[in-house]
């Protein structure tokens, strides 16, 4: 404001200067008048260019409150929210703050809400329905906002009920993929001249092999073994059969029929039962996720699961020993996957529907602006750039170049042409009787002589009978859960 109230003094004493001076008597009356219109020319100039530049900046600057729960890329978050800030942000009136708390946001959150704290931005996910249930989030489709009715369009491809709409409720855009690959230690495959698994009989033959060679192969000296277990829950459930999708178009729970079914998984199963009965796993008993992932980075392990997050375990957390490379898991039957491979998803930020109720239509423009900025193209580009995640729109991927320094797994990782949403399942709404799938199946797998059968009827019969029950409750919502699912390739 002080510099565009200087040029303006400054044009008006010009014009002043012009108006008062006499003009010498020897100078001719036309230049006279051409030095008035020259100093009036410029003085208006000055004036306009003032103008402009008082246009450009804003009466005042607006913060708008984001508290998150990012961890893994908040370094590159903030250094872009920096930017923006200074650039586009300061244009628009408006500077975005982050406020992050990584290890315990929810519970503390929770807290802060029911205490009637609220910031204009926050990080609801999937894993609070009771904040959309107590009305702390707002519904996106309610705002009349051209810009974010776009955006929101831009993302229709990728919207899901259960995960992005909540309740009825559009509580957040999508923010990244999770694939599901397969991690192969490239030195145990070279030494042992074994090509990369196609199928799960290939893995179990792969096993074998790198296993009985494995005398003292690994980096550190140490036996190898052909395939790495876990006694973490998730083992089978995620690294098993939410891994299989690409062989049968769903997992444990279809929602085209409303049905629970484990009996498509018998094959895979089976051979992890198969690697772990003949000693070509390591893990089964005795570590968890962590610590195995920890073996495989030691070059101890031949094969393994892998998260795309576990890109950042490789690389960051445990430091891979040996050369690693990633596939897309291998399928049950021999030939091309009939179907997608799955990733896991992750929603992105909420507006605070108290806090937006609250601003006025100043600050209501500012939030959107933020939220519009948080979910844009150009951020998520930046971000999956950095390594940080993988965006769920493929001309992102596509468009962005990866910094050279993050190894070509991480280009891997991100190649989701053939990837799609892993199905929702009602498995924690149900009233299930006994023990869950991952600890019945876990029993079977360290039980010898125990058909699979046995454990996929006792699955199959428990699970459909607490579907069936949790169904007849008229007050329960379930259509997150049953609805038309088809992932052929």
């Amino acid at each position: 404001m002080r510099k565009t109230l200087a040029m303006l003094l400054a044009a008006a004493m010009v014009l002043g200067l012009v108006a008062c001076a006499a003009p010498a008597e020897s100078a001719p009356a036309a230049a006279t008048e051409a030095a008035t219109q020259a100093a009036t020319q410029a003085a208006t100039q000055a004036a306009t260019q003032a103008a402009t530049e008082a246009a450009k900046e804003p009466a005042e600057i607006i913060q708008v409150d984001y508290y998150c729960s990012i961890g893994a890329y908040l370094i590159t978050l903030q250094n872009e929210v920096d930017k923006w800030n200074e650039g586009e942000g300061k244009e628009k009136g408006v500077y975005l703050n982050l406020i992050s708390n990584i290890n315990s946001y929810t519970p503390d959150l929770t807290a802060l809400l029911e205490a009637g704290t609220h910031y204009d931005l926050i990080d609801a996910g999937t894993a609070n329905p009771a904040w959309v249930e107590k009305g702390y989030v707002q519904n996106l489709e309610e705002i009349d906002d051209p810009e974010l009715k776009n955006l929101i369009q831009s993302y229709s491809p990728y919207l899901q009920k259960g995960v992005n709409y909540q309740q009825g409720v559009l509580t957040g855009l999508p923010l990244e993929v999770v694939p599901l690959k397969f991690a192969c230690n490239v030195d145990l495959f070279e030494k042992n001249n074994l090509e990369y698994p196609k199928t799960w009989d290939d893995v179990v033959e792969c096993a074998k092999v790198i296993t009985e060679n494995g005398k003292g192969a690994a980096p550190n000296g140490a036996d190898a073994y052909g395939f790495g277990g876990t006694t973490w829950s998730g083992m089978f459930q995620r690294l098993v059969i939410q891994s299989s999708l690409n062989s049968v178009g769903k997992t444990w729970w279809d929602p085209n029929t409303e049905t629970y079914d484990w009996s498509a998984f018998k094959k895979p199963l089976e051979c992890v039962k198969e690697m772990y009965e003949n000693g070509w796993i390591l893990g089964m008993d005795d570590l968890a996720i962590d610590p195995i992932r920890a073996q495989f980075a030691e070059g101890v392990v031949g094969m393994f699961p892998a998260p795309a997050y576990d890109y950042a375990v490789y690389t960051s957390q445990f430091p891979a020993k040996c050369n690693w490379t990633v596939i897309d898991m291998p399928t049950i039957e021999p030939g091309e996957a009939p179907f997608k491979g799955g990733y896991m998803d992750r929603n992105g930020c909420s507006i605070d529907k108290v806090a937006y109720e609250k601003a006025d239509d100043a600050k209501k423009a500012a939030i959107v602006d933020a939220f519009i900025f948080l979910n844009s193209d150009y951020l998520n580009g930046k971000i999956y750039e950095s390594g940080g995640m993988i965006p769920y729109k493929l001309e992102v991927i596509q468009a962005a170049t990866p910094d050279p320094n993050l190894g070509p797994q991480w280009a891997l990782f991100g190649d989701i042409a053939n990837y799609t949403s892993l199905p929702l399942v009602p498995d924690s709404l149900i009233p299930l009787e006994g023990d869950k799938h991952e600890t019945v199946l876990s029993n079977w797998c360290h039980t010898p002589g125990m058909p699979v059968e046995e454990a996929i009827e006792d699955l199959n019969t428990r699970y459909n009978e607490a579907y069936a029950t949790l169904k007849a409750d008229a007050d329960v919502d379930l259509s997150s859960f049953a609805y038309e699912y088809n992932v052929k390739r």
